[in-house]
């Protein structure tokens, strides 16, 4: 077992430290909850949520693969509250994977170790993610916690515990080898089949369910081939200090190197610390980013290039970035000075969130209503007003539309959609039913041009909007909103 005494240098009394600003980084969050306008990201972000909303009425989302059935399990308590308290729950699994950050830190006996709480908090886009549906915060909570049991000295609780990431992300899948790595080198064979847990409970159920014991592969979501392309190699390497910031970006590079001169120390190995924060922290980090990279270089297994997903490696990342702090106060040469550079570190963590640099945090991009869902609430407004409304059939592709609307995506036979199985045809459409075209989901996910609607006798344009892109922030949001009816 790993000891918590607190690294020589840091602060005093470290764990009040480190309560003070897991409390402020949670009132700050919590506050923002009811500021934001913006779900981080339009689509996934709130297909997740739509997926956990509608489970009771559709269970076999729970073993939906895309949605991932333990991300989808546990959200679906929040979800039934409305988004906004999805939110909320994000914001706690935050500040827990934060908190765990710190414990790992000081179990590893990394100095200023409260401050990883403060890294996970200045870190721009996990700070946002919370915000979000998304299995990023999950992801990272599980990994952290599986991370920090192993510190611990509690090696079957973190083989357990981290069985269920695939069935958050199905990277988890990949970082599984890591623990098998871990756990053979500390000859810790009884853990081991615990790595299987969450695969041998998920096969069952859906040998039950589905009646396919092999569904977890047999009905993997991500094509081997991807619809996105593919691009360079060096775009999650970059993604680390949009991620992070250039400060703690920086400390994480020299986290890195101060890593590899401990490993050039021989007696760094015969060290269970070193060898948990080598494999469990260092090597999560490089092989998630590795991976990922590989998936988009080759345009495999669905990869759209998004840097979004290293938010999970954030509690780990924020270690890393505390070893670099390490060698930047080495430079002091007493514990006052070192502690003065430490604060100085923090308040750049801080101070850079606002410089207005592209990698901080800007308001408008950040958190006002993004174009394509100040439409959709637009468009809305329009659909209440219509004869039959809220029961009129509807086609959509665009989540934020079926959210601003407050539909049952999932319920094919009074509301078909189109982005649930493909394109229903004209012929098949009842008359009456609104199609709602967006400029983003209609075209790339959908396959569904406008000239076809706008072309087609069987259908008439009922309503239109447009919403002019953020200048620093183009994205792929929605600029045009159509609005067809079925007439005949």
């Amino acid at each position: 077992m790993v000891s918590l005494r607190p690294a020589p240098d840091d602060f005093a009394g470290s764990g009040r430290v480190a309560r003070g600003l897991l409390l402020l980084g949670l009132l700050v969050s919590v506050a923002f909850v009811f500021i934001t306008q913006n779900p981080y990201d339009t689509g996934d972000s709130i297909q997740h949520y739509l997926y956990a909303r509608f489970a009771p009425q559709h269970p076999l989302n729970l073993l939906h693969s895309w949605a991932k059935p333990f991300f989808t399990l546990v959200m679906l308590g929040p979800a039934q509250l409305g988004y906004r308290a999805l939110m909320l729950f994000q914001c706690g699994l935050v500040a827990t994977s934060a908190w765990l950050s710190y414990r790992t830190a000081r179990g590893l006996g990394v100095p200023y170790a409260a401050l990883a709480i403060l890294c996970c908090y200045a870190a721009p886009d996990y700070f946002r993610i919370q915000f979000s549906g998304l299995t990023e915060p999950l992801f990272g909570l599980v990994l952290v916690g599986g991370v920090a049991l192993a510190v611990a000295g509690r090696p079957a609780w973190s083989a357990a515990l981290v069985s269920w990431l695939p069935f958050v992300r199905s990277e988890g899948f990949i970082l599984l080898g890591l623990w098998v790595l871990y756990l053979g080198w500390q000859r810790q064979w009884r853990a081991l089949p615990l790595l299987l847990l969450g695969y041998a409970v998920y096969s069952a159920v859906g040998a039950l369910v589905l009646h396919a014991p092999g569904w977890v592969f047999g009905q993997n979501a991500y094509p081997t081939i991807s619809t996105y392309g593919h691009g360079g190699w060096g775009q999650f390497a970059v993604g680390l200090f949009y991620l992070l910031g250039w400060v703690i970006g920086t400390l994480a590079v020299l986290g890195g190197g101060q890593l590899l001169a401990r490993a050039a120390r021989r007696a760094s190995w015969r060290l269970p610390s070193f060898r948990a924060e080598l494999l469990l922290v260092y090597g999560c980090v490089a092989v998630f980013v590795a991976a990922h990279t590989l998936f988009w270089v080759f345009g495999i297994f669905g990869s759209a290039g998004l840097v979004r997903v290293l938010a999970s490696m954030t509690p780990l990342l924020a270690i890393i970035a505390l070893r670099g702090l390490e060698v930047v106060c080495a430079l002091g040469r007493t514990p006052a000075v070192r502690q003065r550079i430490a604060l100085g570190a923090a308040a750049l963590m801080v101070g850079f969130l606002f410089t207005g640099l592209r990698m901080g945090l800007r308001w408008q991009r950040d958190f006002a209503a993004p174009g394509d869902l100040a439409l959709a609430e637009q468009a809305a407004a329009w659909y209440r007003q219509q004869p039959g409304a809220p029961v009129r059939s509807v086609v959509l592709d665009h989540p934020g539309i079926a959210l601003a609307l407050g539909v049952d995506v999932f319920d094919r036979q009074a509301r078909p959609l189109a982005f649930a199985d493909g394109h229903p045809s004209v012929a098949q459409l009842p008359v009456g039913t609104l199609v709602f075209w967006d400029e983003w989901f209609s075209v790339v996910e959908g396959g569904l041009p406008l000239e076809m609607l706008a072309t087609d006798p069987h259908f008439r344009q009922r309503w239109a909007g447009a919403q002019l892109r953020q200048a620093d922030n183009p994205g792929r949001g929605v600029a045009r909103l159509v609005v067809f009816e079925k007439v005949r």
